[in-house]
């Protein structure tokens, strides 16, 4: 069992200071050498199909360890899961940039490696991700908890738009073995900064054998399951994230493409493209950690931004200007952070720390499942098509469109979103939104019951 001391009420109190300045570090050197591989992938290969297959082995792991990564970090320490994960990527980017160093004509090797790196760091990711969003409600005060939330989003923000601004432009001038190298120096420096967090958690006594430690994380991973399921406005939420994600997948994925047939610019505007979706992302991460909304207009602002992400896709394959781009990829990243921070609270208040890494290895896991199938079909649709990306987009923006006006009109979803995430007290309200249904039946049995006795007695 592991106990420390009370929760600063300061946001940036050690622990959280140290983690955020850590996963700060990290994640420049992750952006930098993202941009990197993509570009050196299109220039060494100039295939759309291999970078949706980069994309599908990279997502189809996730979403089956990410079940067993929520479970792992509510039974071990989330702390040496988050330091072993930086240390283990370190590792990873340090092999690369030595074979691009020593084995940069052998173009096959080094695309083979890079399928095997993705491969590892998704699965790392599966359980690193849960791990991180199950610590943050543990080193800070629930009343900061949204601005934790808005910082440590907005933080990977700032980098990603200091990665990919940069990105293209590193990549020219130092070349992806000294990017790689980079990347791989940030993730230790990362791993050094956590082994001084202390993070709040009671560790499950462990089985004593294989047999019942198996049978301990079936019993766990079922109950988080269990927790979402049973839940109905959070079960509709994940289930039509499933397809906001799915159609969401060509944009950023097939953007290099329209770039280049549809936009005319040269490739440095791929980092300047997203880099710019990274600061509209992080103005709303920091709106949505500043402004206090009822839960009502909370709601209404989220199903409304849905449907308007989806207008932005489609406005995208109509005008094909670099202009009208980057006006709406800076509007996209806005409502997307909006939607990211108030969700993601709303989720860790009504969730007890005990189950709380399961629940977000489940969400997930369900929310991500058809990403890699949409990568892979993203890919081998751009080829087949002569790259007609505008068309992909197009289909794309309808699609979400559809599915926003699902999420609108449904009561579930409408009841779990209004919930009041200020007041961690409203998690009972969660309980009672969802045993509402169940109550009145229940009534409508007894009486139906007293009915058939009374009936019976008089004969």
């Amino acid at each position: 069992m592991n106990t420390t001391k009370k929760k600063s009420n300061k946001l940036f109190n050690r622990n959280y200071f140290l983690l955020w300045q850590g996963q700060f570090v990290s994640r420049i050197g992750s952006q930098v050498y993202l941009i990197a591989m993509i570009i050196w992938i299109k220039e060494s290969t100039d295939s759309a199909s291999l970078l949706g297959i980069m994309g599908f082995i990279g997502g189809l792991p996730a979403i089956v360890f990410s079940i067993i990564g929520g479970t792992f970090a509510d039974r071990h320490s989330r702390k040496n899961i988050i330091i072993f994960s930086d240390l283990i990527n370190g590792i990873l980017m340090l092999v690369l940039a030595f074979l691009f160093y020593f084995k940069a004509e052998s173009t096959s090797l080094v695309v083979i490696y890079l399928m095997f790196v993705t491969v590892i760091t998704s699965i790392i990711g599966s359980y690193f991700g849960p791990a991180i969003s199950a610590a943050i409600p543990d080193i800070v005060h629930k009343d900061k908890l949204a601005s934790a939330n808005s910082w440590s989003q907005g933080s990977q923000q700032i980098v990603t738009i200091l990665g990919l601004g940069l990105g293209g432009i590193l990549y020219v001038l130092l070349g992806a073995p000294l990017l790689a190298l980079i990347n791989g120096i940030t993730f230790l420096f990362s791993a050094i900064s956590e082994l001084f967090i202390n993070i709040p958690q009671v560790i499950p006594k462990k089985a004593k054998s294989v047999k019942e430690q198996f049978r301990t994380y079936k019993k766990d991973t079922i109950e988080g399951f269990k927790y979402i399921w049973e839940r109905a406005g959070l079960r509709n939420l994940v289930l039509t994230s499933v397809l906001t994600n799915f159609f969401s997948v060509p944009i950023a994925l097939l953007l290099p493409f329209y770039i280049d047939s549809t936009l005319h610019v040269d490739e440095s505007w791929f980092g300047y493209l997203l880099a710019i979706s990274a600061v509209g992302s992080l103005v709303g991460y920091l709106v949505s950690g500043l402004v206090k909304l009822k839960p009502k207009l909370k709601f209404i602002l989220i199903g409304f931004f849905i449907f308007i992400d989806g207008l932005f896709y489609i406005l995208l394959g109509l005008f094909g200007s670099l202009f009208s781009t980057i006006v709406i990829l800076f509007l996209s990243g806005f409502v997307g952070g909006f939607i990211i921070v108030h969700i993601q609270t709303i989720l860790q208040i009504t969730t007890d720390t005990k189950i709380r890494g399961r629940v977000f290895g489940f969400v997930g896991t369900i929310s991500g499942a058809l990403i890699p199938i949409g990568m892979g079909l993203a890919g081998y649709v751009a080829d087949i098509t002569n790259k007609n990306i505008p068309v992909i987009y197009l289909f794309s923006g309808l699609a979400i469109i559809l599915v926003s006006i699902f999420i609108i009109q449904n009561k579930s979803i409408r009841d779990f979103l209004q919930i009041d995430d200020s007041d961690s007290n409203k998690a009972a309200e969660l309980k009672k939104i969802e045993t509402k249904n169940l109550g009145i039946e229940e009534v409508r049995l007894n009486l139906t019951i007293m009915e058939y006795l009374k009936q019976r007695i008089k004969k």
